[in-house]
């Protein structure tokens, strides 16, 4: 049975990768608060989708403690579902987005509302056309609203930008701030500009550590956001 209220993420000393001789991120602390926005920013590879997959409880950690509503987080996948937008969602050319959506809305089971979904995801307009003629927008936009379907708390968002307009970005960023009351939201993106203006905490992830950021004025800005990640292996050595 799903909760109706924003959850909390917390980690404790985690490490996490694929190999216990060579974890992709060790000693993270991490408490996310219900209805947070969180950014994971860090270079390519450094353990951002990593991170993700841990949390929703596809790759088990490799050492500490990680709990998702006070649930590992297999269990709290099993009981609750969650909502998660993949780097590079594919879906078949031949089908109709309606088709995809019902689809969806089966996986995800009670509580699923394609009209809502659709409406939050910005394409309640498309649902006849077939997934070949849309643009990369519009299938970025059909694979967000797969991924708000059901009544999951906990969303987390792999590059969501990707592929999307300015005006659809901006778009975007209104209506992850308005899931906000609903849910706890994690984003992981090389779009500075785009966090700064959505996120209510940053996480920098380099060379196997995690770190929690804070500007001096308490207001995320892009330029703060670059000087950090781009002082990361300074920081980090």
């Amino acid at each position: 049975m799903t909760d109706s209220n924003p959850i909390r993420v917390q980690c404790r000393d985690l490490s996490i990768g694929y190999r216990y001789d060579r974890p992709v991120l060790k000693g993270l602390d991490l408490d996310v608060v219900p209805g947070d926005v969180l950014a994971i920013i860090g270079p390519n590879g450094s353990g951002k989708t990593t991170l993700m997959l841990t949390l929703m409880g596809v790759l088990e950690p490799l050492g500490g403690e990680v709990s998702i509503a006070g649930l590992p987080p297999s269990e709290y996948r099993r009981r609750n579902g969650f909502g998660y937008l993949a780097e590079d969602t594919q879906m078949p050319d031949g089908w109709r987005c309606d088709g995809i959506l019902a689809l969806a809305a089966t996986a995800a089971g009670s509580g699923s509302d394609v009209a809502n979904a659709l409406s939050l995801a910005g394409i309640d307009y498309a649902t006849n056309l077939r997934v070949g003629t849309l643009s990369k927008g519009m299938r970025r936009r059909l694979a967000l609203a797969v991924a708000l379907m059901g009544s999951a708390r906990l969303l987390m968002l792999d590059e969501p930008e990707s592929g999307l307009d300015p005006r659809q970005r901006h778009h975007l960023r209104r209506r992850i701030r308005a899931l906000r009351a609903s849910m706890t939201i994690l984003v992981a993106s090389h779009d500075l500009g785009e966090l700064a203006l959505m996120s209510d905490s940053v996480l920098l992830v380099d060379q196997g550590r995690g770190r929690l950021v804070e500007p001096p004025d308490g207001e995320f800005t892009r330029d703060f956001l670059e000087r950090e990640f781009l002082g990361l292996g300074a920081a980090a050595s």
